[in-house]
């Protein structure tokens, strides 16, 4: 009988490497035990000590495994997804602890954190798409979920690069200079435009597949799933906003380091 991981012995091999990372988030998802991938996102640590053994300006990889694409029920994803968000509000905290202790050691750990988030966050917003393909009717608490998990999606990535762009970026450039600063991230501004690209195709495809859908609700005959309610950022005013919002912040980025 195979010897199941722990799960701190898989947080704790997630920290040694990216390739690592990707290869235990791969573990986890083949295991298809939504509680434990939940866990795993949950207590997921990497470590401000840690930093990268080069390939930090390498392309982000994208986590494409069988296992992976799977998705569950909806209220499955929503459990899995406060797992990841937990994972990304931890690791948002060491950038901010980063740009309170600016350094040029902690350079590599700032970049190897953001390209995890990056990585997450495609893989997560990959799930949201075959999620919505699974059904072409919803009742309106699937629909809440669905929009939950989207806007949770984009706000952390808006969060991350807030903090690593604006926030680090000029501690750093006080601390070090902007010539060193300049050394130490070399083209990885390249790597954040690409992933604002991503981003906005892949907002794009959401859009097309919720024109696509329907939503049930209780008593009331059914309707297209609505663009806006709740504040979140499916209203054109604040999705115009969000990507300004990310456009200004990749900017200053690009133009501190490039």
């Amino acid at each position: 009988m195979t010897k199941v991981a722990t799960i701190a012995s898989l947080v704790r091999n997630s920290a040694r490497s990216e390739q690592d990372f990707i290869d235990t988030v791969v573990e986890v998802f083949e295991e298809a035990d939504v509680e434990r991938i939940w866990e795993y996102f949950d207590r997921l640590n990497i470590p401000r000590s840690v930093g990268a053994e080069g390939g930090l300006t390498d392309p982000i990889p994208t986590i494409e495994n069988v296992a992976c694409m799977k998705v569950w029920d909806y209220e499955s994803e929503s459990k899995l997804s406060k797992g990841i968000q937990r994972f990304l509000d931890r690791h948002e905290r060491k950038i901010r602890w980063h740009a309170g202790h600016p350094s040029p050691e902690g350079a590599q750990n700032v970049l190897l954190l953001f390209r995890a988030a990056m990585m997450i966050t495609n893989l997560r917003l990959t799930r949201l798409r075959l999620l919505l393909r699974s059904k072409d009717e919803l009742n309106p608490n699937e629909w809440a979920i669905a929009r939950r998990l989207m806007n949770r999606s984009y706000l952390s990535f808006r969060n991350f690069l807030g903090y690593v762009a604006n926030d680090w970026v000029d501690a750093m450039q006080n601390a070090v200079g902007p010539d060193e600063l300049a050394s130490l991230l070399g083209n990885f501004y390249e790597l954040v435009d690409i992933e604002v690209r991503q981003l906005e195709e892949m907002r794009e495809l959401l859009e097309e597949r919720r024109l696509e859908m329907t939503v049930l609700p209780e008593g009331y005959p059914p309707v297209k799933p609505p663009n806006y309610f709740g504040g979140d950022l499916l209203g054109r005013g604040p999705w115009k906003q969000y990507w300004l919002n990310i456009s200004s912040r990749a900017h200053h980025f690009r133009e501190s380091v490039g």
